[in-house]
């Protein structure tokens, strides 16, 4: 069976395996299992609460971590379980990031049937959609100085990654017959006309060369029951963008000036993490592009994450870490979620090469 073809098997195989953040342990156990059968070492890290990392073939003279996650946002109808088209599977983690995951089997066990050493420490981390855990964990190991985190990003060398701060505000309005209007304060309009206001703030208009511009995102938004009276709650989370060189503390300020000059407006800080950017001229960036060019035989585009990744943890611990993998960032964690196949066996290629690059080295 050619490469193409085991990385649909195995990409499918890991796909069918729900692993939705917290709910961890089968997809643990076939990795920890195949893992076994291959005859490599490992170590299972605790994470408190969301099961454990995979730590593979872990050596002090490594320069370089290979990582990724192995959980996936909830199911939702229409996704689940995965399906076969031709050379694309589509479907929820195909892509983010069960594509990664194949990957690094796939290079732990071909290099290891081919006789090839292995000179990267691997780590298959949990949590990642949710709060971070596994990657906050692994990031107080004694790490490699440099690593690849596996995501998204159409093939592109991420070295920079935006960070973000997540408010949830809940407005307040007075309740009246629905008839009434007049005499009511309705908390969804009054939630509307604030992110009207939010919209107006100047950190929004920015924009970096490789991550691109800010915003804001209105991830939910509830009020209202539907019966004949004017709502008094209304619910709004939303995560504003932060791009490298901008200081998260001046975006919370800005925003909190906005909600605390509102009337009946309560926020709570959900989470914040930083942006960053590694120089271009950092070893691993100048390994991966020469790998990319000796297997690919072209020039790779250096790019900007606009997601959290667990490479924020990794940066913050220490470690210069680029993002790299197959697949398209947008069509992630939507219905419209797909892997090509022949992105993966490139992905694959350019790490292979990396690894080929660091033995000759070592």
């Amino acid at each position: 069976m050619d490469l193409k073809n085991r990385f649909k098997e195995l990409i499918f195989t890991l796909a069918s395996i729900p692993s939705p953040s917290g709910e961890e342990r089968a997809i643990l156990e076939y990795i920890t299992g195949r893992l076994s059968q291959g005859g490599f070492k490992f170590r299972k890290q605790e994470v408190p609460d969301r099961f454990y990392n995979i730590i593979v073939n872990e050596d002090p003279s490594h320069k370089l971590l290979i990582t990724t996650h192995v959980d996936t946002v909830p199911p939702w109808l229409g996704i689940f379980p995965p399906r076969i088209r031709d050379d694309v599977l589509e479907g929820l983690g195909v892509c983010d990031a069960k594509a990664g995951v194949a990957i690094m089997l796939m290079l732990l066990e071909e290099r290891k049937r081919q006789g090839k050493s292995i000179p990267a420490t691997f780590a298959f981390v949990v949590d990642e959609e949710r709060e971070g855990h596994g990657s906050a964990i692994l990031a107080r190991e004694s790490l490699p100085p440099y690593a690849v985190v596996l995501e998204p990003t159409d093939l592109k060398i991420a070295i920079a990654e935006g960070g973000s701060v997540e408010f949830e505000i809940r407005v307040r309005g007075r309740a009246v017959h629905g008839s009434c209007i007049p005499h009511g304060e309705n908390a969804i309009e009054r939630a509307i006309e604030l992110i009207s206001k939010l919209k107006r703030l100047s950190f929004l208009y920015s924009e970096h060369p490789l991550v691109g511009p800010g915003g804001f995102n209105v991830e939910r938004f509830s009020g209202g029951d539907g019966e004949l009276r004017v709502p008094d709650l209304c619910i709004v989370e939303i995560d504003f963008r932060v791009l490298p060189g901008q200081d998260t503390e001046d975006v919370i300020r800005e925003v909190k000036q906005i909600l605390e000059e509102t009337p009946n407006v309560h926020y709570v800080v959900k989470d914040v993490s930083e942006p960053f950017a590694i120089p271009t001229d950092s070893p691993v960036v100048q390994k991966i592009c020469e790998a990319y060019r000796k297997a690919l035989g072209e020039e790779p585009e250096l790019a900007g994450m606009p997601s959290w990744t667990d490479a924020a943890h990794l940066y913050a611990a220490g470690v210069e870490p680029v993002v790299f993998g197959p697949g398209e960032l947008a069509k992630c964690h939507t219905s419209e979620e797909i892997i090509e196949l022949s992105d993966v066996v490139e992905a694959f290629s350019v790490l292979d090469t990396l690894l080929d690059m660091l033995a000759e080295e070592s």
